[in-house]
């Protein structure tokens, strides 16, 4: 059997990806987390959940936190311990566009590397992960924090990073079941050049608007004609919220694949997440709302 540590606690932090122009590159980390207490001990892979997804998530072998464990332990050719517990607690809600799925896969590659210290490191976290989620911008901003954009060379993920200030955002939820595989399927096959111009022109006012803090520069790069105008008939009152927030000075877009809007540099967050809360309301949806900041920390570990 391995040596490993008797215990480890393991907290990851919700991320925003997508963001308007930068469908499937961009990404931002909030502060907002779920965490895992791993005790390695007993006999066999257990998961216990507290708090989102506590009664839905499987605590089996089906579920994510151990595929991705499993997975880690046997690309990296580390020996099994003999077991291992996850306590989880969680405060990402499920399917929300805040990736809540990105922080069960690293908490199962993160725990599974702390076998074999030399295997402990975010470049390692970040292959492994990426190739179980079959895309890196969540998971990337989930490892290193900021704002991160990423890219494939060949078989390897790349990744940029960006200091951004603490600004505040509000992701507003409105309550409807929309799976991962229905916002894929609402993309079309292709894209006209000048739509794919139009996204790429924008992607540089995304990176200059987090850095000056400026909405108005931040407004125009999350206009994108790639994913959103496809998704946004998903999710009635999506499209008036967005055009909400922006006609009240701030900077929206659906935060993944939605359902979520989420709005950066807000004025009034309560008042902008009424009015946001408003336009799903009067499609008959209710919602929830998270008062956020952007923040520069990713994944964190610590003996117990």
């Amino acid at each position: 059997m391995s040596a490993a540590p008797t215990s480890i606690q393991i907290r990851i932090p919700a991320t925003s990806a997508n963001l308007g122009s930068g469908f499937d590159c961009l990404a931002v980390a909030l502060n907002l987390w779920n965490q895992a207490l791993v005790e390695f001990t007993g006999m066999g892979y257990q998961v216990r959940i507290q708090g989102e997804g506590e009664g839905v998530l499987p605590e089996t072998e089906e579920n994510l936190i151990l595929k991705a464990f499993r997975f880690t332990l046997n690309q990296l050719n580390i020996e099994p311990p003999d077991g291992a517990v996850f306590h989880c607690e969680n405060h990402i809600p499920l399917g929300s566009g805040l990736g809540s799925s990105a922080t069960a896969v690293l908490i199962g590659v993160i725990a599974a590397t702390t076998l074999k210290p030399e295997f402990e490191t975010k470049e390692n976290w970040l292959q492994l992960s990426a190739e179980l989620e079959g895309h890196a911008d969540n998971v990337a901003a989930a490892i290193f924090g900021g704002l991160v954009a990423v890219r494939k060379e060949e078989s390897e993920y790349k990744v940029s990073l960006f200091n951004i200030e603490p600004e505040s955002a509000v992701v507003v939820l409105p309550i409807i079941d929309l799976p991962t595989n229905t916002t894929r399927a609402a993309l079309p096959k292709t894209i006209p050049m000048k739509d794919a111009v139009y996204n790429l022109s924008r992607i540089p006012a995304i990176l200059e608007g987090f850095r000056l803090g400026d909405a108005d520069v931040l407004r125009a790069g999350l206009d994108d004609r790639l994913h959103q105008p496809y998704r946004l008939l998903l999710i009635p009152g999506s499209e008036e919220a967005i055009k909400t927030a922006n006609q009240m000075g701030a900077a929206a877009a659906l935060s993944g694949a939605g359902p979520s809007v989420i709005v950066f540099l807000p004025e009034d967050m309560e008042e902008i997440a009424s009015a946001i809360g408003n336009c799903f309301q009067k499609n008959n949806l209710e919602y929830r709302v998270f008062y956020l900041e952007l923040i520069n920390r990713g994944a964190l570990i610590s003996l117990v």
